[in-house]
């Protein structure tokens, strides 16, 4: 499927749209290393963490976290951020639904909680941009995870979403001529350009649903 010997699946939830205003309250990952042919889980995160501001109704309602339930079970985010950085080791492919959110929120995070000036230079692999060249709007998570029939569904709370997102690939898989084409390519909506950071070493390419923009580059 992939060449990467270690791949870094993760899903952040968040207190708001703009990560370099709103914090991360809840990091789920997962790292798979390839053994025998086959990616295998060996290791996982799946914690909440403390905010510096109360979560407003509108991500309370769709992530389903309270605020007693970050200051019972959170942990602080400098803590949470070292122990991502861990799992960073050695530069894994990361890989995320709609990755353009979650690679900003963590570009923000790194910097305010490990080093200032980091710059993520690890492949990435997006793959919302893989289900949009292949099928028409909508592009949401439990759209793909219904349509290839993944065996973990979303919930809208990060590990979950990981698992579903890694099914969705695997299945995504026995229908591509080339998954390794998207690696490093980012869709977005021609309407509204890329949100967030860009990186260097990534390609943005305009989307519009069903069209295969990225297979035919």
């Amino acid at each position: 499927m992939l060449d990467h010997k270690r791949i870094l699946l993760f899903d952040f939830e968040t207190t708001g749209l703009y990560p370099d205003k709103e914090q991360i309250i809840e990091i789920g990952a997962v790292l798979m290393e390839k053994q025998d042919g086959k990616y295998v889980e060996i290791d996982s995160f799946d914690q909440l963490l403390i905010a510096d501001k109360p979560l407003s109704p509108k991500i309370i309602e769709i992530t389903h976290i309270t605020d007693e339930m970050l200051l019972r079970d959170g942990i602080e985010q400098e803590v949470a951020c070292q122990k991502f950085m861990a799992m960073m080791e050695g530069e894994p492919l990361l890989i995320a639904y709609n990755i353009q959110f979650d690679l900003s929120f963590l570009h923000f995070f790194i910097r305010r909680y490990f080093n200032q000036n980091y710059v993520v230079t690890n492949d990435i692999l997006d793959v919302m941009a893989i289900y949009k060249d292949r099928h028409k709007f909508p592009h949401r998570l439990d759209q793909a995870v219904e349509t290839y029939q993944a065996n973990v569904k979303n919930t809208h709370r990060a590990i979950d979403d990981i698992r579903a997102t890694f099914d969705v690939l695997v299945n995504m898989n026995e229908e591509l001529p080339n998954i390794k084409k998207y690696v490093n390519v980012i869709g977005y909506n021609k309407k509204y350009g890329v949100s967030g950071i860009r990186l260097p070493h990534v390609k943005y390419v305009a989307q519009y649903g069903g069209q295969k923009e990225i297979e035919r580059l």
